[in-house]
């Protein structure tokens, strides 16, 4: 008997997974995916964050400690040939993006980037999300680079099952940049996410 008692909270536990990761899939609207880092070897469909080429000044992001939009694009213009502008993080900076609406079961981004500062200086990447009313932040990653650009790695986001049967769904998903320390002189550009993991 506790066998199947077992075996029916497990299959229930499972479907409660399987119906907010359809929930999710179903309230985030997105169109216009692209393999957008395909040449890098990257078959991930993405679609660009909100402002996340910086062309409208970071509309939408929190910006701190001297962060800046400047001239200058990421030299591949994965997002527009007619695109101009970047994101300076001098040190003591950070980003905020805007509320980002992902699949909590398999989220991923990337972005491009360039340090003409010391190469040990790393960027930290974090998430931030609420959940039961508190603002948890996870650490995603750590870029580092050098004065060319180049794409950074991809991170995903994936929440623990705590977190999953915690969260509202949609999940908003704020992502944080901050240089680690002093050495670096930091650009963004091109803040891309894959929130259905379409591969």
């Amino acid at each position: 008997m506790n066998s199947v008692r077992k075996l029916v909270a497990v299959a229930a536990a499972a479907f409660a997974i399987s119906a907010v990761a359809a929930g999710a899939a179903q309230a985030c609207d997105y169109t216009g995916a692209e393999q957008v880092f395909k040449p890098w070897g990257d078959q991930h469909s993405y679609v660009l964050a909100p402002d996340g080429g910086f062309e409208a000044n970071a509309q939408g992001w929190y910006l701190a400690g001297g962060a800046k939009t400047v001239a200058g694009n990421e030299s591949f213009y994965l997002n527009s040939a007619g695109d101009s502008r970047s994101l300076a993080l001098p040190p003591g900076s950070n980003a905020t993006s805007p509320p980002i609406c992902m699949s909590i079961d398999t989220p991923s981004f990337r972005l491009v980037a360039r340090n003409s500062g010391d190469p040990a200086s790393g960027l930290r990447v974090e998430a931030t999300y609420a959940l039961l009313g508190l603002v948890r932040t996870k650490t995603v990653s750590t870029v580092y680079g050098s004065a060319s650009w180049a794409p950074s790695q991809q991170m995903s986001t994936v929440l623990s099952l705590s977190t999953i049967v915690g969260t509202v769904i949609p999940s908003a998903i704020q992502i944080r940049i901050t240089p680690l320390d002093s050495g670096g002189s930091w650009q963004v550009d091109d803040v891309y996410i894959d929130p259905f993991a379409r591969h």
